[in-house]
């Protein structure tokens, strides 16, 4: 009988210590770039990561795919989750993305990981000469400030890593998605959000 609560006692410290070592990443294409912000976060923070995250989707597509995900993988400590400019740059509800996004939270809670929610860049500042029309630009970039702030004001039980400041045009290859540099100032900022 000792042996047998031995082994399970020690099945559940080797699970728990995989949980505490993992954490998951879910976003759109401004979480996939290849040595980006999210791998500097994990190897900063001492973490292994998964990366699930896919360019040009909405929250939509990552609500529908973080459940198909925890049906099969439940072991991360935390989850970054980073979305809602695809959101902001089609004709869909500003508030059903927060909902979606919401619903991430919960997921996460439910499966008792940290949801972490990214609200991203000022896009005034990086989004300068972006290849839309200049009226068009203007009004997904205030869409987007509009939903950054509406996810600041309504989500509830996760951290919410701030907008970061330090990132601008001349730290974005294409006037949305960042370069090396602005993947290591956009870490910098994530990694001092989270210390706070």
């Amino acid at each position: 009988m000792k042996k047998l609560l031995l082994a399970i006692g020690l099945c559940f410290a080797s699970f728990t210590y995989q949980q505490q070592n993992k954490v998951l990443f879910i976003g759109d294409s401004l979480t996939c770039y290849a040595g980006g912000w999210q791998d500097q976060v994990a190897k900063d923070l001492g973490y292994k990561y998964t990366n699930i995250s896919k360019g040009g989707k909405r929250t939509s597509w990552m609500l529908a795919t973080l459940i198909i995900h925890f049906g099969t993988k439940r072991d991360y400590k935390k989850v970054f989750i980073y979305g809602g400019c695809n959101d902001a740059f089609s004709h869909v509800s500003l508030e059903g993305a927060v909902t979606n996004i919401q619903n991430m939270v919960d997921l996460c809670i439910e499966n008792k990981m940290e949801p972490i929610v990214i609200l991203g860049y000022d896009p005034y500042k990086v989004m300068v000469n972006t290849p839309y029309k200049k009226d068009v630009a203007e009004f997904h970039k205030a869409r987007y400030v509009k939903l950054q702030n509406l996810m600041k004001q309504h989500l509830i039980n996760c951290k919410i890593i701030e907008i970061c400041p330090t990132v601008t045009n001349a730290n974005a290859h294409d006037d949305i998605h960042l370069g090396a540099s602005g993947h290591k100032l956009f870490a910098d900022w994530v990694l001092q959000e989270l210390k706070k």
